[in-house]
């Protein structure tokens, strides 16, 4: 790279470097280099984070879900699946779902934010599982938005566990949005920030009776539990929810970080990224992570850029806001609580519009928008499952808005129910060793 590399050049060499990565290995979200006594071959790689109880248990409640599937292990036991089990989101806790691309020292002058994700699940996860992975990136589309120029980057990912067997796989959309203020590097110069921002929101503030609406909506939404919801009694335009998520704060963040974060050494950084000292040494090594908080002057890495309302700008946004991995998980539980024990989330797809700002409350609702019988075929091969059979299916159309009206996070979900002529879900699903890739213009609407 020249020195007086221009910004179009740079970007135009971000999309030449990551076109020649697709369909290779993402080296990404990987388990720490030795001496570490994880398994370093691969793919698939060996994920450093098991699930057992106790870490399923503190996922699901940081991402306000109490349900005691995921929290109890003898309500679980006495469950359909005789055992807890895990939110299938949190599958991507064990790899990142969306890849960013190219790399080099000091970055390319890319805002990068995650843009949603699209499972495929075959099975439950069920507490005690150990898990490997494999990520590729699939596509790179090139799409004009209201920022100029986005690069959406597909990847796929595929999840098996210590037994072979593939519980999902997920499709991750990373958008990259060149800023001309970063010049020809990852971070905006000093003296630029604040030149130019992606959006212009202050924090919202309540009434005492907008409080009290919100709360009555949330102590509104019920959780249906063991009671199966049968797929006879449902019908085309029923709606769910609503389900809403109180202010986001600054405990939610930490949360993320927490069960994320500390629980793997990705790409070599710091295993606690809280701790001042290791991310300060190691952000004196490296270029690309480093930025410089404007009033302290001290290096910190870009993962601060989400919840400190100083660095927040240089991903051009004027306050704290939330990661998009963590969002895209938090809807299931308008399905899960809605569905009740006995359903079981087949696809599920969410898409991030606008970011969560700091005190930022969503409203999630769904309706039921087709109702009809799928048929699931699969092989008796390493990590697939053999067999063939109906399933009774719904497709379910999301919605998450914020408090001031903006669409935040619509997604689309296949939801297979008990029935009382056919009984109850069939699991695993049917499925072959290497199910065939979604892309994106399929998934991104009505995947039913």
């Amino acid at each position: 790279m020249s020195a007086q590399q221009t910004f179009e050049e740079a970007v135009a060499e971000y999309i030449e470097q990551t076109r020649a990565l697709m369909d290779q290995e993402v080296m990404e979200n990987l388990p720490p280099d030795p001496p570490s006594p994880i398994d370093q071959s691969g793919p698939p790689f060996e994920a450093t984070l098991r699930l057992d109880e106790r870490t399923i248990r503190n996922y699901a409640l940081s991402i306000g879900d109490d349900n005691p599937l995921f929290t109890d292990p003898e309500y679980g036991k006495r469950s359909r699946y005789g055992s807890q089990i895990a939110p299938g989101p949190m599958l991507a806790l064990i790899r990142y779902p969306s890849a960013h691309g190219a790399k080099r020292p000091q970055g390319y002058p890319l805002a990068n934010f995650i843009s949603g994700t699209a499972w495929e699940f075959y099975d439950v996860i069920r507490a005690g599982s150990k898990f490997r992975s494999s990520k590729v990136t699939k596509e790179l589309l090139e799409r004009e938005g209201s920022q100029g120029k986005l690069v959406f980057l597909i990847s796929e990912v595929y999840y098996h566990d210590f037994h072979g067997d593939m519980p999902a796989k997920c499709y991750g959309t990373q958008i990259m949005v060149p800023q001309r203020s970063m010049e020809s590097s990852r971070a905006v110069p000093r003296e630029k920030l604040g030149q130019h921002m992606m959006y212009e929101r202050k924090a919202s503030q309540y009434t005492e009776e907008q409080i009290q609406e919100y709360v009555r909506q949330i102590e509104g939404f019920p959780r249906r539990g063991a009671e199966p919801l049968y797929w006879e009694d449902v019908e085309v335009g029923d709606k769910i929810g609503p389900f809403v998520l109180p202010p986001w704060s600054l405990q939610d963040q930490v949360s993320r970080h927490f069960m994320d974060y500390c629980t793997k050494a990705a790409e070599n950084l710091p295993g606690d990224q809280l701790a001042f000292e290791p991310s300060y040494y190691h952000s004196r090594k490296t270029g690309e992570w480093v930025r410089v908080h404007p009033i302290t002057r001290w290096p910190w890495t870009p993962g601060s850029e989400h919840e400190d309302a100083l660095l927040a700008i240089y991903r051009g946004l004027p306050g704290p806001f939330d990661f998009g991995v963590q969002r895209v998980q938090i809807p299931a539980q308008l399905l899960t609580n809605w569905m009740g024990d006995e359903g079981f989330i087949r696809r599920f797809y969410i898409a991030l519009r606008k970011p969560v700002f700091y005190g930022d409350i969503t409203i999630y609702t769904g309706e039921v928008v087709k109702k009809f019988k799928e048929i699931q075929k699969g092989v008796d091969a390493p990590g697939a499952a053999p067999g063939e059979i109906e399933y009774n299916a719904v497709g379910i159309s999301i919605d998450g808005n914020n408090q001031v009206g903006e669409s935040q996070a619509p997604g689309t979900a296949t939801v297979y129910l008990p029935s009382r002529e056919s009984g109850p879900v069939k699991l695993p699903i049917p499925h072959p060793a290497k199910p065939p890739f979604v892309n994106y213009n399929t998934y991104h609407k009505d995947w039913y």
